[in-house]
Protein backbone atom coordinates (compact mmCIF):
# COMPACT_ATOMS: atom_id res chain seq x y z
CA UNK A 1 0.00 0.00 0.00
CA UNK A 2 1.30 3.43 -0.96
CA UNK A 3 1.93 5.74 2.03
CA UNK A 4 3.12 9.28 2.33
CA UNK A 5 6.16 9.96 4.47
CA UNK A 6 5.85 13.73 4.01
CA UNK A 7 4.36 16.55 1.97
CA UNK A 8 5.11 20.21 2.48
CA UNK A 9 5.35 23.42 0.47
CA UNK A 10 8.29 25.79 0.50
CA UNK A 11 9.66 28.68 -1.50
CA UNK A 12 12.58 26.49 -2.58
CA UNK A 13 13.96 22.95 -2.39
CA UNK A 14 17.56 21.98 -3.04
CA UNK A 15 18.96 18.45 -3.47
CA UNK A 16 22.61 17.88 -2.55
CA UNK A 17 24.32 16.12 -5.46
CA UNK A 18 26.66 14.12 -3.16
CA UNK A 19 24.29 12.96 -0.41
CA UNK A 20 21.02 13.12 -2.39
CA UNK A 21 19.40 14.76 0.65
CA UNK A 22 16.79 17.48 0.14
CA UNK A 23 16.79 20.84 1.93
CA UNK A 24 13.79 23.18 2.08
CA UNK A 25 13.94 26.97 2.21
CA UNK A 26 11.14 29.01 3.76
CA UNK A 27 8.63 26.29 4.53
CA UNK A 28 5.19 27.82 4.04
CA UNK A 29 2.93 27.57 7.07
CA UNK A 30 0.79 30.65 6.42
CA UNK A 31 0.44 33.21 3.63
CA UNK A 32 -0.23 36.83 4.61
CA UNK A 33 -1.02 39.43 1.98
CA UNK A 34 -1.78 43.15 2.20
CA UNK A 35 -4.49 42.81 -0.45
CA UNK A 36 -5.93 40.26 -2.86
CA UNK A 37 -5.91 39.06 -5.58
CA UNK A 38 -2.19 38.35 -6.01
CA UNK A 39 -0.08 35.95 -7.99
CA UNK A 40 2.20 33.94 -5.71
CA UNK A 41 5.43 33.74 -7.72
CA UNK A 42 6.79 30.32 -6.71
CA UNK A 43 5.56 27.39 -4.66
CA UNK A 44 7.60 24.19 -4.44
CA UNK A 45 6.00 21.03 -3.07
CA UNK A 46 8.18 18.21 -1.74
CA UNK A 47 6.68 14.75 -1.32
CA UNK A 48 8.19 11.49 -0.14
CA UNK A 49 6.16 8.37 -0.84
CA UNK A 50 6.77 4.84 0.40
CA UNK A 51 5.47 1.56 -1.02
CA UNK A 52 5.50 -2.02 0.17
CA UNK A 53 7.68 -4.55 -1.67
CA UNK A 54 4.57 -6.22 -3.11
CA UNK A 55 3.21 -2.93 -4.54
CA UNK A 56 3.68 -1.92 -8.19
CA UNK A 57 6.83 -0.02 -9.21
CA UNK A 58 4.81 2.89 -10.63
CA UNK A 59 1.80 4.87 -9.45
CA UNK A 60 -0.14 7.62 -11.21
CA UNK A 61 -1.25 10.42 -8.91
CA UNK A 62 -2.53 14.00 -8.84
CA UNK A 63 -1.28 16.96 -6.87
CA UNK A 64 -4.22 19.30 -6.29
CA UNK A 65 -4.37 22.73 -4.65
CA UNK A 66 -7.72 24.03 -3.41
CA UNK A 67 -8.22 27.52 -1.94
CA UNK A 68 -11.41 28.15 0.05
CA UNK A 69 -13.13 25.27 -1.76
CA UNK A 70 -12.01 26.31 -5.27
CA UNK A 71 -9.46 24.25 -7.21
CA UNK A 72 -6.63 26.53 -8.34
CA UNK A 73 -4.12 23.93 -9.60
CA UNK A 74 -4.00 20.24 -10.52
CA UNK A 75 -0.89 18.46 -11.75
CA UNK A 76 -0.59 14.85 -12.87
CA UNK A 77 2.30 13.01 -11.22
CA UNK A 78 4.02 9.70 -11.79
CA UNK A 79 5.77 7.96 -8.93
CA UNK A 80 8.42 5.67 -10.45
CA UNK A 81 10.09 3.75 -7.65
CA UNK A 82 12.73 2.02 -9.82
CA UNK A 83 13.19 -0.96 -7.44
CA UNK A 84 13.26 1.33 -4.39
CA UNK A 85 10.67 1.43 -1.61
CA UNK A 86 10.78 5.25 -1.42
CA UNK A 87 10.26 7.94 -4.04
CA UNK A 88 10.82 11.67 -3.66
CA UNK A 89 9.04 14.13 -5.93
CA UNK A 90 9.55 17.90 -6.22
CA UNK A 91 6.95 19.99 -8.04
CA UNK A 92 7.48 23.69 -8.77
CA UNK A 93 4.47 25.88 -9.50
CA UNK A 94 4.93 29.40 -10.78
CA UNK A 95 2.28 32.11 -10.81
CA UNK A 96 -0.24 30.57 -8.43
CA UNK A 97 -3.40 32.75 -8.34
CA UNK A 98 -4.46 33.70 -4.80
CA UNK A 99 -7.85 35.34 -5.12
CA UNK A 100 -9.35 35.13 -1.64
CA UNK A 101 -8.48 34.42 1.98
CA UNK A 102 -9.22 31.03 3.49
CA UNK A 103 -7.66 27.62 3.83
CA UNK A 104 -5.42 26.44 1.00
CA UNK A 105 -5.19 22.66 0.94
CA UNK A 106 -2.48 20.84 -1.00
CA UNK A 107 -3.09 17.13 -1.42
CA UNK A 108 -2.07 14.02 -3.33
CA UNK A 109 -4.63 11.54 -4.65
CA UNK A 110 -4.02 8.08 -6.06
CA UNK A 111 -6.99 6.41 -7.77
CA UNK A 112 -9.23 9.14 -6.37
CA UNK A 113 -8.14 8.46 -2.77
CA UNK A 114 -6.51 11.26 -0.79
CA UNK A 115 -3.14 9.95 0.43
CA UNK A 116 -1.81 13.05 2.19
CA UNK A 117 -2.71 16.73 2.61
CA UNK A 118 -1.22 19.93 3.98
CA UNK A 119 -3.18 23.07 4.88
CA UNK A 120 -2.07 26.70 4.74
CA UNK A 121 -4.09 29.64 6.04
CA UNK A 122 -4.26 32.54 3.58
CA UNK A 123 -4.94 35.84 5.37
CA UNK A 124 -5.37 39.54 4.69
CA UNK A 125 -4.94 41.50 7.93
CA UNK A 126 -7.85 43.75 8.84
CA UNK A 127 -7.36 47.39 9.74
CA UNK A 128 -4.10 48.00 7.91
CA UNK A 129 -3.56 51.73 7.49
CA UNK A 130 -1.78 52.32 4.19
CA UNK A 131 -2.16 56.12 4.37
CA UNK A 132 0.87 56.68 6.61
CA UNK A 133 3.58 55.98 4.10
CA UNK A 134 6.93 57.54 4.96
CA UNK A 135 8.26 59.62 2.06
Amino acid sequence: MLKSKLLFPAEGISVDQFTNNASAFNIIEQLNFQSLPVVFPKLVVLTLMEREASDPQEFGANLTIVLAGNEIAKIALEFKFQNSLRHRNIVTLGGLPITQPGIMEIFITVNGEKIVSYSIEVTVPKGINTEKIVK
